[in-house]
């Protein structure tokens, strides 16, 4: 008897679960039927975050729906990520992540806000680009032998500024390999990191292609370049290979596109081919040579994820090689 009275509730219990495979199914086919919010964890007027814009006009029309930036800098990018991160899983918000946001946020921290391999989908990327290391022209370096000796020569006196963790990573990496004894000196970003080396209040810095105007200026030296081939801003700037100073093999830094974990397959391969098309978009692609950034195609999301679980454990292990102590 009791068998016959709970049927009627497993029959309303299984057609819910046919209703919401349906629906779920029927969203996935109309995808995307409205605006797609790409969150860009930078600072907005970065390089960065401009490309992201670019990016974003250039998806949209491959979509057929506007592609929305929405800046949401903090905490060296892990603010936009956690956001991202904890989105619904339907493709409407992506994150324009990276190896600073996503990378050397978790591997710094002891307890880490996420896993980047498990915590985020992989959909599409990836744009590499140069950190340069940067002096004061009163510093009597031309190249990277001179500099190092001349910190060797001089312990504890010279500054270095740090405005993002990929580049103080390539600092503390430098300080290791040559036995370098240098202050360290955080700032809110590499704008106001910069304006102390133009007085010279410190010395030195690894930093992004933004700089390279004020370098062409005079107010600072461009030494060498992280990546392991010359940026097509400053030709005429060695590779710290080149320099006969190799560093770390993480080199410089990546952008990449990613969605919420558990995103449905048709959503992410839809996506996929949107933004592969994007980044070979005519302005796209000029606004990455304007800014010295390469794009490395990872055509699937699975090429993608296998970066990323590759970059995740490289940093890893560089910490803690360099006996970074985690916050």
């Amino acid at each position: 008897m009791l068998k016959h009275l709970f049927r009627p509730q497993r029959l309303l219990a299984g057609l819910c679960v046919a209703l919401s495979a349906i629906t779920a199914t029927a969203a996935t086919e109309d995808f995307p039927s409205r605006p797609i919010i790409l969150v860009s964890p930078y600072q907005a007027g970065g390089g960065a975050d401009a490309l992201a814009r670019t990016l974003a006009i250039a998806a949209g029309k491959e979509l057929g729906q506007s592609v929305v930036v929405e800046a949401k800098p903090g905490a060296e990018g892990l603010v936009g990520s956690v956001d991202v991160k904890n989105a619904a899983p339907d493709g409407y918000r992506l994150l324009w992540g990276g190896a600073g946001s996503l990378m050397i946020n978790a591997a710094l921290r002891k307890n880490p806000p996420f896993d980047p391999v498990t915590a985020f989908t992989p959909i599409a990327g990836v744009v590499e680009f140069s950190f340069f290391l940067y002096v004061n022209p009163e510093v009597p370096a031309k190249d990277m032998k001179e500099f190092i000796a001349y910190v060797k020569a001089n312990p504890g006196k010279v500054s270095y500024s740090v405005g993002s963790n990929q580049g103080r990573l390539s600092m503390l990496d430098l300080a290791q390999k040559y036995g370098l004894e240098m202050l360290e000196i955080k700032y809110r970003g590499e704008p106001a990191a910069a304006i102390d080396m133009f007085s010279n209040r410190v010395q030195a810095a690894f930093a992004t292609a933004a700089q390279l105007p004020s370098a062409r200026e005079g107010k600072l030296r461009v030494l060498a370049t992280t990546l392991t081939r010359r940026s097509p801003l400053m030709p005429d700037v060695p590779t710290v290979a080149e320099a006969g100073t190799p560093m770390a093999e993480f080199g410089g830094g990546w952008l990449a596109i990613y969605g919420p974990p558990g995103m449905p397959k048709p959503v992410v391969d839809r996506l996929n081919q949107a933004f592969n098309k994007a980044f070979q978009d005519p302005d796209v692609q000029a606004q990455m040579n304007t800014s010295g950034l390469i794009y490395t195609p990872h055509k699937s999301p699975q090429d993608l994820a296998n970066f990323t679980r590759n970059q995740r454990d490289l940093y890893i292990k560089t910490i803690k090689e360099l006996g970074i102590p985690k916050e």
